[in-house]
């Protein structure tokens, strides 16, 4: 705790650096027109919205900055004796942005003037970051599918979505964060807001999404060089948003998209089946302004404020058809079943004798159920299903047309004070909940599932100028996320419905009990509809809230030519893990008690599904009383950046960084801390008595032990893992101007050590790992093969719950377990770029670019009780003599030793006693550093600086992503193949034209007021993005042919399968050694190619107000994009493209805008 409070201490009186910046800098040096420095200039920079100045001093040398400014277009005013006073207007700063801009003043007196009205060169002069920011301009007028401004960032390089193209809503946190950057995986990126930290610990996505218009600029990096930057595993999206001015402005708009104009899928129109009807309007507005209380308060050029909000209502298809008993099935009579033939008699499982190893069952009289033998349970539970609304029909028989609903608000608002001429200070707050329905086909508590995010956050930010040369921005931010699903009515006491009321009291969360039909069609209840018809059951729901609390600050020091920051970065992590199980119990229902006569016969299509569950007799399931989880982490960076201006035409950027993640800590030690490999296992003395005297020939009795076992935290040691290792991070980078700094030719160059963040819970690797803590009791149907009924609905655990574990070494023994790496090491990335930038015109910039990125230490998840090598096979061939011996049943040594689990019977496989661990069923490591990933690439970017009306943007890249991270066997050591994420190809345009025509215009300049009303004030823009597939997954094959070279076709066509030569091919089973890859880098999925298109209209009313209808086409050229074929040799359908499509059709969407 003291040094928790010194750290804090620290960071307020000296100064720290939040990780990331939006706030930006001019510089440069103030000279004569002979090209000599000029001394003690007093040089002031004015935002031309609020009016707010800031000010600094030329050094000896000549040489200025002024730091901590915030976006937007600035006048650069200098005075100086003996010289005339100089004016330069229209200096547009974006955001994080290092604006290098000489002044060269003329000899004169102060009373005479210079003005000079120039845009800022294009060319990056200062840094040796790599990037695009993304305009204002392109922000309010590109279309955007859902009008999420996080979707602009596929307009940067280096940035891959991972996704396919569909709409993305500013709740989509998911879709919004799915982007590859700079060889970084999707999701390792740092996403930002006004410069704060936006990204939820738990998963890597983005918090929180500021509305279209709110939004002022994107920036997109994908290598920065500056060791101000970190802590991300990718690149960086910072997006800024817009405040208050001196002059009261806003806008309202509504946009709806409309289904009868867009498209349908490409196989839904193959199949003859009609669009179905979707709906979404998406509405809002802002206001911001100087703050005014009449005859109290004028705050013009002091206080501004800014609020925007928006809102989305949307509804889509949600029907399906499913299977509901008829009134005479609920009363027991199945009779009209047998009309379909003598498969679907249903036997009487209360009549049934042994013969053999199977099961002899009596049939139901005329396929009907006594009424005696119906379960009271079942029947309370069939109050919640309606009669089917199909007349005459046994199966398929209930329609349900409802429709998916979705309801979203979001907040935004801003004060912006300046204080004085030294100090500046903003606040914001900021709110958005989403609230999802879906799936509620019987309109009860039976069906139906919520999910809903409620997201807050507020940022603080104060710059305080000490001296002209030194500045202090403290900033404090909080962020939380609470995403919470749940299925059917909540707080629905299940008892009610007869279920034991002991199971009701034990439950954390009561929800309608999950009721699946294994695999017909008839409708699941609970969490299982969500799931869909049948299948896999939901577990009943969670929550998951995340804060994130930050304090950041930074000081910034001109000395001389040296631009100098230092600082500290303190975040404080929380994440909640409420996942609530079957806490209001799961029970399946087969055909294993009702199917016969020999308990060996299979199953009928429908109807003993059914007839079980009337009878009340599940075939499996099971009742979870899980555990909380309340993670802390701490994390901290400090850092020091020198950008040296050299010469005038060449500066360096010289920085260290150290960053330090703290060990994760659970509030209550509700976690698993590691695995002790030395220790013996208490069930050890037991299991090696009895294997002695059933040993098997492979395994000599003096080899078979029981090693291990898990470990917790206590008291004294807390810690979930060990204190990861500590970083520092160099970083170096130039930008050189060959031919002087007026040159239009830029050479810029860097290098750096970037960490990536081990925050809660986030990828694959999650230290959240709580065996032990959450019980469950699985439901035991029969203790004699499904002969006689053990548990029934209405006594599903007569030995009641299970006990809470002792928390020791034989914790979870018999099961599967996993433990977090005790010794974690931060994983980092090696990066570097090499650019040449040339400015061709005043407006307009070409750019070559070579980055690389390689990964070190990286995360992956390593099983341990697996098969040694000795016992498995390379044979060419199938080798089944193998399989037959390794699954064949031996005498179990673990048989009563390890109740409610599967290794607790007479027998087990031979293989289980030959593992490392023969007391697990499995053991894996979470989060082990010896993954590696490979990155290059090269990317050629034009753009056209917006003006005349005209702006344009096209980016091509090629790329190469590798990875060492996958195990093609268990027991073999990582490959390096290529990566999923891989995507060699990636090009993306956009551009955006006023159509040159009405007043003002090079075209009828001068119509009629008609004419120009009909022809003036069009613009046209759009998005083109093409992007390679990526790489198909194999399973494993035995293959002895020659090269293997599909080629994908479509959907009514078959891969060209010709030149993989099947009848070389063989399924393996498990116990062969693989060798065949994973990945092809020549075998890919469909590739993307999509174009995003809007046409708009302007005319204005009065001065001040504008109007603006926009039409709006996605995926304009509706085109598919198809899931992968199948890939099994041995299967029928083998290169058969049988995935749908899988981005979305065209959509229209029409729109009204008011500016003002």
């Amino acid at each position: 705790m003291r040094r928790w409070r010194f750290g804090l201490l620290f960071c307020l009186i000296v100064g720290a650096n939040w990780a990331q910046q939006f706030r930006s800098s001019i510089s440069g040096s103030v000279l004569d027109q002979t090209g000599a420095a000029v001394p003690g200039a007093d040089i002031t920079a004015t935002q031309v919205e609020t009016s707010a100045k800031f000010t600094t001093k030329s050094t000896a040398d000549g040489h200025y900055t002024i730091t901590q400014i915030p976006p937007g277009t600035y006048r650069v005013i200098v005075d100086a004796p003996g010289f005339k006073h100089f004016t330069r207007e229209g200096l547009q700063v974006n955001a994080d942005q290092a604006l290098q801009i000489d002044l060269k003043l003329e000899l004169g007196a102060e009373t005479e003037m210079v003005n000079v009205t120039e845009e800022a060169p294009m060319l990056d002069t200062a840094d040796a970051s790599s990037g695009e920011v993304i305009s204002t301009h392109q922000v309010e007028n590109m279309p955007l599918n859902g009008r999420s401004p996080l979707t602009l960032a596929e307009l940067a390089p280096g940035v891959v979505s991972t996704s396919t193209a569909s709409a993305v809503h500013p709740y989509d946190n998911g879709g919004e964060s799915a982007w590859a950057m700079g060889g970084g995986s999707a999701q390792q990126n740092e996403l930002l807001m006004d410069g704060s930290e936006d990204t939820r610990p738990g998963t890597g996505q983005v918090a929180y999404v500021p509305p279209v218009d709110a939004t002022q600029q994107v920036l997109v990096q994908t290598f920065n060089v500056n060791a101000a930057y970190g802590h991300t595993g990718g690149g960086t999206i910072n997006m800024i948003t817009k405040s208050g001015t001196n002059d009261l402005h806003g806008s309202a708009y509504e946009f709806n998209e409309v289904s009868a104009l867009g498209a349908n899928t490409w196989l839904s129109n193959k199949g003859g089946l009609q669009k179905p009807v979707t709906r979404q309007n998406q509405y809002g507005l802002t206001f911001g302004g100087p703050v005014f209380l009449p005859r109290l308060y004028n705050g013009k050029d002091k206080l501004f404020w800014f609020f925007a909000f928006e809102g989305i209502k949307a509804a889509t298809p949600d029907a399906i058809t499913l299977t509901v008993p008829t009134a005479a099935e609920r009363q027991g009579d199945f009779s009209a079943l047998l009309r379909l033939g003598p498969q679907y008699q249903i036997y009487n499982p209360f009549m049934a004798v042994a013969q053999g190893t199977a099961v002899l069952r009596q049939p139901f009289a005329n396929n009907m159920i006594p009424p005696g033998d119906l379960n009271p349970v079942a029947q309370a539970i069939l109050k919640y299903v309606p009669l089917p609304n199909v007349a005459g029909a046994l199966e398929s028989n209930y329609i349900y047309s409802g429709a998916s609903t979705d309801s979203f608000n979001n907040e935004l608002g801003r004060l912006d004070y300046n204080l004085s001429d030294r100090q500046k200070v903003y606040f914001n707050f900021r709110h958005n909940f989403r609230l999802e329905n879906r799936l509620n086909w019987f309109n009860n508590a039976a069906t139906g599932r919520q999910n809903g995010r409620d997201n807050w956050g507020s940022t603080f930010d104060d710059v305080y100028t000490f001296t002209p040369t030194a500045v202090l921005d403290t900033r404090l931010n909080w962020t939380r996320y609470v995403d919470t699903l749940s299925f059917g009515a909540p707080n629905f006491n299940f008892a009610q419905l007869g279920l034991p009321a002991s199971l009701a009291a034990a439950s954390t969360h009561l929800s309608f009990p999950v009721i699946s039909f294994g695999s017909t069609t008839y409708a699941g209840l609970g969490a299982n509809a969500g799931t869909g018809i049948g299948g896999t059951p939901s577990t009943v729901g969670d929550v998951l809230p995340e804060d994130s609390y930050q304090i950041f600050s930074t000081l910034s020091k001109v000395a001389s030519a040296h631009s100098l920051q230092m600082g500290v970065d303190l975040r404080s992590y929380r994440s909640g893990v409420i996942n609530y199980g079957y806490s209001s119990g799961l029970f399946n229902f087969s055909t294993a008690w009702t199917n016969g006569p020999l308990s060996t016969a299979p199953g009928a299509p429908i109807g003993q599904e059914l007839a079980a569950f009337l009878l009340g007799l599940p075939s499996s399931g099971q009742f979870d009383v899980p555990a909380e989880g309340s993670y802390r982490q701490n994390y901290y960076a400090v850092f020091l950046e020198d950008d040296w201006r050299v010469r005038a035409n060449l500066t360096l950027n010289l920085g260290l960084r150290y960053d330090k993640d703290m060990p994760i800590t659970e509030r209550y030690n509700r976690n698993v801390n590691g695995f002790d490999f030395t220790a013996t296992n208490p069930i050890q003395a037991a299991a090696q008595a009895a294997y002695a005297r059933n040993p098997i020939p492979q395994l000599p009795v003096s080899q078979f032990t029981t090693p291990g076992g898990l470990t917790f935290p206590t008291p004294a040691v807390r810690n979930i893992t060990n204190p990861s290792s500590h970083l520092f991070s160099p970083r170096v980078g130039f930008a050189w101007t060959p031919f002087g700094p007026s040159s239009k030719t830029v050479i810029r160059g860097g290098f750096g050590l970037f960490m990536f963040p081990l925050s809660i819970l986030q990828g694959g690797s999650s230290p959240v790992i709580q065996s032990g803590f959450s019980q469950t009791t699985p439901l035991v149907a029969t203790n004699n093969n499904f002969l006689t009924p053990y548990a029934t609905l209405s006594n599903p655990f007569p030995t009641g719950l299970a006990s809470p574990s002792p928390l020791g070494l034989a914790t979870f023994v018999g099961q599967s377990v996993s433990f977090y790496n005790p010794y974690p090491l931060n994983p980092y990335s090696l990066r570097w770029n090499f650019s040449i930038q040339q400015q061709l015109a005043h407006n307009y910039l070409i750019e070559v670019d070579y980055e690389g990125n390689h990964g070190v230490h990286l995360q992956e998840n390593q099983p341990l009780n697996y098969l040694p090598l000795r016992y498995l096979t390379t044979s060419p061939v199938r080798d089944q003599n193998l399989t037959n011996l390794l699954q064949g049943s031996v005498s179990n040594p673990f048989a009563g030793l390890l109740p409610g689990t599967s290794l607790n019977g007479s027998t087990v496989q031979r293989q289980q006693l030959l593992l490392p661990f023969p007391q697990y069923t499995g053991l894996t490591e979470v989060g082990v550093n010896d993954a590696g990933s490979y990155y290059e690439m090269g990317f050629i970017r034009f753009e056209k600086r917006y003006s005349n009306g005209f702006q344009f943007l096209a980016i091509y890249q090629h790329s190469r992503l590798e990875q060492r991270s996958i195990r093609l066997n268990p027991q073999t050591a990582l490959i390096k193949m290529i990566s999923p994420d891989d995507r060699p190809n990636h090009v993306v345009a956009s551009g955006s034209y006023d159509v040159p025509v009405g007043h003002g215009r090079t075209f009828l300049a001068n119509s009629p007021a008609a004419v120009n009303a009909l022809l003036g004030g069009w613009v046209v823009n759009a998005i083109f993005t093409f992007t390679s597939g990526p790489p198909l997954s194999w399973g494993n094959v035995i293959y002895n042919g020659g090269p293997i070279d599909l080629n994908p076709a479509n959907p009514d066509a078959t891969f060209n399968t010709s030149v993989f030569d099947r009848a070389s091919a063989d399924q393996p089973n498990s116990f062969n050694v693989r060798t065949f890859p994973q990945y092809f880098n020549n075998l890919r999925a469909d590739s993307l190619m999509n174009i995003d298109a809007s046409l708009l209209k302007n005319f204005s009313v009065r001065e001040k107000f504008r109007f603006q209808f926009r039409g709006e086409a996605f995926n304009l050229l509706n085109h598919p994009v198809y899931g992968g074929p199948i890939l099994s040799p041995t299967s029928q359908s083998f290169g058969i493209v049988t995935g749908g499509q899988q981005n979305s059709p065209r959509a229209i969407q029409l729109g009204l805008r008011v500016t003002w």
